[in-house]
């Protein structure tokens, strides 16, 4: 399978090149253009009970699983928001990925769910989140560029901008300072990462544009 990612880092696709037999399978809604030879198949993938966990993270209940019928198809992907896509390696090892990252993977990773707990009700962030496990490649998706940070030691990302790390990482969710610096500074609750491992974050948080249109939202007069 050739892969090439494109437009990066403002509006990044995925052109894949699918030979017999290569599959790939990714979120439905994402295909932008396709050989038409291409075989599609759209399941529960994992079954009935791995699909309700994926719709519990925000993830759809049906998967897409694109099967070339010959040699040198192509398959076009694009994600929903603007950003970045990054292709990641799982060689028999584990990433989590936040709700709504996941784009495609090929078909020797299998996708479940990763319980949060009280970590993910904190950060204001998803209880549950995506663990993506086995060999193969991953295409994770952003809002804005994603960078990389290799972990050795400790490092911290704002609960917002997470996209996906390695799952041997320890984590937790901290405030940055005390009560009157976040307060001051408007910065408020980080991801502190410990171990060696990677860590994809985004660097723009949706949030955060909420929070900036605001101010410019029409406001109704009101009624006397």
């Amino acid at each position: 399978m050739e892969v090439t990612i494109r437009n990066r880092p403002d509006y990044a696709t995925v052109h894949l090149v699918l030979d017999t037999g290569e599959q790939v399978v990714t979120e439905p809604g994402v295909m932008m253009g396709m050989d038409p030879a291409l075989k599609l198949e759209s399941s529960l993938k994992g079954g009935l009970m791995a699909a309700a966990k994926r719709a519990l993270v925000g993830e759809s209940l049906v998967l897409t699983t694109w099967t070339a019928t010959g040699d040198g198809q192509r398959l076009d992907l694009a994600p929903g928001p603007p950003g970045d896509v990054v292709g990641i390696e799982l060689d028999g090892g584990s990433i989590v990925l936040q709700k709504g990252a996941f784009l495609a993977a090929t078909t020797g990773i299998s996708l479940d769910v990763k319980w949060a707990g009280a970590k993910g009700f904190l950060s204001g962030e998803s209880l549950l989140m995506i663990r993506a496990t086995g060999v193969g490649q991953l295409f994770a998706c952003s809002y804005g560029a994603i960078e990389q940070v290799d972990v050795n030691g400790s490092y911290e990302v704002d609960t917002t901008h997470v996209v996906a790390f390695d799952e041997g990482l320890t984590w937790d969710v901290v405030r940055v300072g005390g009560l009157k610096s976040t307060l001051l500074s408007q910065e408020g609750l980080v991801v502190r990462f410990g171990g060696q491992g990677r860590v994809w974050f985004q660097t723009r948080s949706a949030p955060n544009l909420a929070s900036f249109l605001h101010p410019f939202r029409p406001v109704q007069p009101r009624r006397s």
